[in-house]
C-alpha cells in the first residue's frame, strides 16, 4: 500500500480549482501527458541537435552558433506547475479513499467492521470494533493496517490470525520466538503477544468527527493477500425519495471531502452541484450501473477561513440536498 501524503497547502487547491470545482478521480491523464510531453521534447531535442551535426561537420565553434541559454520559468510558469503536481496529489488521495474497501482487496478476500460499543468520554465518543474477514489463507499471519485522516496508512500490529469464525485474533507467538530471530514485522507494527492474550479478539477503539470514515485493512506478509474495509459511524448523509448523498471527510477541517451518491438512476438526466457563500459550481460525476456515484470537492473559497457549503443533486426522481462546515477548528469528535 503506497503512503498517501497530505499537502500543507489544501486552501491552495481551492483557488487553482476555480472555488472548489469538482475533482476527476482519473489519474493516468496526468501521467500520461507529463510523459509523452517529455518523450516528445527529448525526441525533438535528440532530431535537432542531429540536424545540426549534419548540416556542419567540423563547424568551428562560434558565440553565434551557441544554443540560446535554457528558459528559465517565469513566476506564472512555476505556480502552474506547482498547481499541477498538488492537483495530482490530491486526485491520488481522493481516489484512494474511494477505493478503499472491496475494490483495493486481493480477489476473494473481504473484510468487515463490526461495532461492539460506544462509550462517551472528554475527548468524543469512543467506538470498538471487532473484524470479520472472509477468503483469507487459513492460518495466515496478518498485520493490521489504519488510515487516519491527515496521515499515511500505518501499520499497527502484527501476528494476527482469522479463527474458525472468520474474526481477527492475536495469534500464538512461535514456540521458538526465544531462541530464534524474530520475524520480519511490518515497520511500527507491535506483535499482538505483547499486549493481548493469545486468541484474544482484535479490537480497534477509535472517536471520529461526523462525516468520518474508520478506515483499516488486514495485509498478508506476502503483500498479496489482503482486505481493506471502512465504517462511518456518524454519517453526514441525507435522503430523498430513495437516492442518497453522502459527504465524507478526505481531511480535518474539511479541506477535502468525498461526495457519494448511492440509489441514483444511471442515464437519468440530473444536475449535482455545490454552492458556498452563494457561489454555485458544478459537480462531474455519472451514477454506475449500480446507481452509486463519487467527486471530490475542496470547499475552500479565497478571503474565507471557514464557511458552510451545500452539496445537491436534482432530477426528475429526486433532489437529495446535504450540507456541511469547513474552516478553521471544524474537526471535532462527536
Amino acid at each position: 500500500m503506497p503512503p498517501f501524503i497530505y499537502s500543507r497547502c489544501m486552501r491552495f487547491f481551492s483557488a487553482l480549482l476555480i472555488g472548489g470545482v469538482g475533482v476527476s478521480l482519473c489519474l493516468s491523464s496526468f501521467a500520461q501527458t507529463s510523459d509523452s510531453g517529455t518523450q516528445a521534447a527529448q525526441q525533438q531535442t535528440g532530431q535537432s541537435s542531429a540536424g545540426a551535426a549534419e548540416q556542419a561537420p567540423g563547424a568551428p565553434l562560434k558565440l553565434e552558433n551557441l544554443p540560446p541559454d535554457p528558459h528559465t520559468p517565469t513566476p506564472e510558469e512555476l505556480a502552474a506547475r506547482q498547481a499541477e503536481q498538488q492537483r495530482a496529489q490530491i486526485v491520488r488521495v481522493a481516489a484512494a479513499q474511494a477505493n478503499w474497501g472491496p475494490k483495493t482487496s486481493a480477489p476473494g478476500m473481504a473484510l468487515a467492521m463490526k461495532e461492539m460499543a460506544r462509550t462517551k468520554t472528554a475527548s468524543g465518543t469512543q467506538i470498538t470494533y471487532r473484524l470479520m474477514g472472509t477468503g483469507f489463507p487459513a492460518g495466515a499471519k496478518l498485520t493490521l493496517l489504519r488510515w487516519p485522516l491527515n496521515q499515511n496508512v500505518t501499520p499497527v500490529m502484527d501476528g494476527i490470525v482469522l479463527d474458525a469464525s472468520g474474526m481477527a485474533v492475536c495469534a500464538a507467538p512461535p514456540a521458538n520466538a526465544g531462541t530464534e530471530a524474530p520475524a520480519a514485522t511490518a515497520p511500527s507494527a507491535i506483535a499482538c503477544a505483547k499486549t493481548m492474550q493469545v486468541n484474544a479478539p482484535v479490537e480497534v477503539t477509535t472517536t471520529a468527527a461526523k462525516g468520518e470514515a474508520v478506515r483499516v485493512a488486514l495485509a498478508g506478509a506476502d503483500k498479496k493477500s489482503g482486505a481493506a474495509a471502512s465504517a462511518v459511524p456518524f454519517p453526514l448523509a441525507a435522503e430523498n425519495k430513495g437516492c442518497k448523498l453522502q459527504v465524507l471527510l478526505g481531511s480535518k477541517d474539511a479541506e477535502l471531502v468525498l461526495i457519494e451518491g448511492d440509489g441514483l438512476k444511471q442515464g437519468e438526466a440530473f444536475t449535482m452541484g455545490s454552492e458556498t457563500f452563494g457561489v454555485k459550481g458544478t459537480l462531474v460525476a455519472k451514477p454506475d450501473a449500480q446507481g452509486h456515484l463519487v467527486t471530490a470537492l475542496t470547499p475552500y473559497m479565497q478571503g474565507h477561513d471557514s464557511g458552510d457549503t451545500v452539496i445537491f443533486y436534482q432530477s426528475d426522481t429526486c433532489t437529495p440536498t446535504v450540507s456541511f462546515h469547513w474552516g478553521n477548528g471544524s474537526y471535532k469528535a462527536e
